[in-house]
């Protein structure tokens, strides 16, 4: 049966009805129900708690939600040996989960004009979702690590952007985006930054003890931790 979830969080039974592979480590899967209209998506990164009938649950971000047609689209990362990774690399139509949620708050870094944004795959669906909202008046700088150059996917936004991707190759997951960030320019004047844990905390404090980054503009998330299957960040 399903595993609990906080009595606080509105909970929505879902159906997944189609699973669309997005790059070598990363599957969408859409799922429809019939509360899912009043799930409330108000600002980017919002997530929900998945849980899935074996009792296993995991925060993901909602990539889209769609209330007129009863869909959602939830972007899951295939790595690490997770419960919830295992049950997405076999989903299929027809199974079943349950969502509990939304949760999550997003600061828009009211005056920032120049965002540094640093994010693994894990982190990307949540990226995007800031990205496509930003205004063309707010230059980005993006770091992305991915894990081959043919898993870069397409990205929407208003924003004057320049992205850096960065292959892993085989190289260590964190290494890459860690040296990118930690050996650019200072010059963005905030910064988002999600993904594997160890990865994450070594940005962040690089950019407040070393560059100067005033701590309320820098919104920091380790979404998933090397070594451990079902972190919980």
């Amino acid at each position: 049966m399903f595993g609990r979830s906080r009595p606080t969080r509105p909970t929505h039974d879902a159906e997944v009805i189609a699973v669309t592979p997005l790059t070598s480590t990363l599957v969408r899967l859409t799922s429809t129900g019939p509360t899912l209209p009043g799930l409330g998506i108000e600002h980017p990164t919002q997530w929900v708690k998945l849980a899935i009938p074996e009792g296993h649950s995991r925060a993901y971000t909602i990539r889209h939600h769609r209330p007129e047609q009863h869909e959602v689209d939830i972007d899951i990362v295939l790595h690490g040996n997770g419960p919830l990774a295992r049950w997405a690399s076999i989903a299929g139509p027809g199974d079943r989960a349950r969502l509990a949620g939304p949760s999550g708050r997003y600061s828009p870094l009211d005056g920032a004009t120049h965002l540094l944004l640093a994010a693994d795959e894990s982190a990307l669906p949540a990226a995007l979702t800031i990205l496509e909202q930003l205004p063309p008046t707010v230059r980005v700088s993006a770091y992305v690590e991915i894990a081959a150059p043919a898993d870069t996917l397409p990205i929407a936004t208003r924003a004057d952007l320049t992205t850096i991707r960065l292959p892993r190759n085989g190289s260590p997951k964190g290494r890459l985006l860690t040296d990118a960030v930690l050996t650019a320019s200072p010059d963005p004047q905030a910064a988002w930054l999600a993904g594997e844990s160890t990865a994450v905390t070594t940005i962040r404090r690089h950019l407040l003890d070393t560059c100067g980054y005033p701590r309320e503009l820098v919104q920091a998330k380790g979404y998933w931790k090397q070594g451990e299957a079902d972190h919980k960040g």
